[in-house]
């Protein structure tokens, strides 16, 4: 149905309410509600929406929109900042691997998303960790704080550190530049020093790393 201008689609179920989604990247505008609700309802309960819709709408298409990633064949990745495009190929090796442009995924035929997420994500670990190995002694020497260990999980932010001096990366730091690695790192080896963003981080912050405002930027880019 057209309410107001805009096309919405309405799907009838066995719920008690009706809920209203305007989803990307498109904006289309999807109505779910009871059996028993009657069309001039319906319409009423979108009109009464119309505002919010138009809102949603108008920030879906400002914004970037990223696809959800499906693991298929052509399928663009990243690894430290650079594109690769992914490849499917037979599960006879353990890890996946780049070699020129393409990101070649071992998996099974049959196999499904969440498991090729799995393997992608275990070779993004290992490449972190590597990374990790490689700017390790450096960084260290360069604050002049050594956490207790480091490790590496799929988390919200980029990383922590705690009071047990245990600092955590994200294990997505492996798709950006080998630069925001070393900044995150950083990071959180001031924090061993300072436990807070003060003043007083901010100019370790300076000292260890004097382009992480910029360096942040490229990060959440």
């Amino acid at each position: 149905m057209i309410v107001n201008g805009i096309e919405v689609t309405v799907q009838r179920k066995n719920i008690k309410n009706m809920y209203l989604r305007v989803i990307p990247p498109e904006g289309c505008v999807k109505v779910s509600a009871p059996y028993f609700v009657s069309d001039a309802d319906i319409i009423k309960f979108i009109d009464s929406k119309t505002d919010w819709i138009l809102k949603k709408q108008k920030e879906i298409s400002e914004k970037k929109y990223i696809p959800e990633l499906k693991y298929v064949n052509g399928e663009k990745h990243f690894l430290w900042g650079k594109e690769y495009e992914l490849q499917l190929i037979a599960n006879n090796i353990k890890t996946a691997f780049v070699k020129d442009d393409i990101l070649y995924l071992p998996v099974s035929r049959r196999s499904k998303i969440k498991n090729r997420q799995k393997t992608l994500d275990d070779f993004y670990r290992m490449e972190l960790k590597k990374g990790i190995d490689n700017i390790y002694d450096k960084c260290v020497d360069k604050v002049g704080a050594k956490p207790i260990d480091v490790k590496i999980r799929k988390m919200k932010n980029w990383g922590n550190c705690k009071k047990n001096k245990v600092i955590t990366l994200n294990s997505n730091l492996a798709k950006k530049p080998k630069i925001c690695l070393e900044y995150v790192f950083i990071h959180e080896l001031c924090h061993l020093i300072e436990f807070n963003h003060s003043k007083n981080f901010k100019m370790l912050m300076d000292k260890n790393c004097p382009d992480w405002v910029e360096i942040k930027k490229k990060l959440n880019e």
